[in-house]
């Protein structure tokens, strides 16, 4: 279950990534990404073997926090990235005076609270 959601969510970055483009104008050109390890990255592994198919390849950077590839990406040193969400994005703007813009939306992954010895989580 998990490959077939990492699937589709590639497939639809690498369709996200180069809608509009015409096909003459993608192949045999290269797009850097930047991206947290985990899931990011690994969904970009999908995409990439995606867009091999296609004649382009797919450069991934992995990131270990979030202010990086932002300021990478703002700096030209990548194409774009893949880790956070619309609010973030907006926030990280604005303290930092950045000018990035969102492209697509991304997945969220779910967050739990799980039931321990805690009673209360304030």
């Amino acid at each position: 279950m998990k490959k077939k959601i990492i699937l589709v969510l590639a497939f639809t970055l690498a369709l996200t990534l180069f809608t509009g483009c015409g096909a003459n104008s993608v192949k045999g050109s290269t797009i850097v990404v930047g991206a947290s390890v985990t899931p990011h990255a690994e969904i970009l592994g999908v995409a990439k073997e995606i867009l091999a198919e296609k004649g382009i390849t797919l450069k991934v950077v992995e990131f270990t926090d979030y202010v990086q590839p932002n300021l990478n990406l703002e700096y030209g040193e990548i194409d774009a990235n893949y880790f956070q969400h619309v609010l973030y994005l907006n926030q990280f703007n604005e303290d930092n005076g950045t000018h990035i813009v969102q492209a697509a939306a991304i997945h969220y992954e779910p967050f739990g609270i799980f039931a321990g010895k805690t009673k209360s989580l304030a």
